[in-house]
């Protein structure tokens, strides 16, 4: 892997245990804990919630978003 690929996937390593926001290409958010990740950059969540229009609409234990999806990847949940 080259080193320009793995600057996200080593960011994201850093925050395995932290709340992030993960935005998706329909603009639809989730944020939760994130649990753990592959080189996909499938992420898998827990005490997600789903976030749609800034509103919170669904509560979910865990979920898997696959990598493919992702818009962006915020690494603070803090602002949401």
């Amino acid at each position: 892997m080259s080193n320009v690929h793995s600057i996200p996937i080593n960011t994201l390593r850093k925050v395995i245990g932290q709340y992030i926001v993960i935005r998706l290409k329909d603009n639809v958010k989730y944020k939760g804990k994130l649990q753990s990740f592959n080189q996909y950059m499938n992420c898998h969540l827990n005490d997600a919630i789903e976030i749609i229009d800034d509103e919170e609409v669904s509560k979910y234990g865990n979920i898997f978003v696959r990598g493919n999806n992702i818009l962006l990847v915020q690494l603070s949940a803090d602002d949401i």
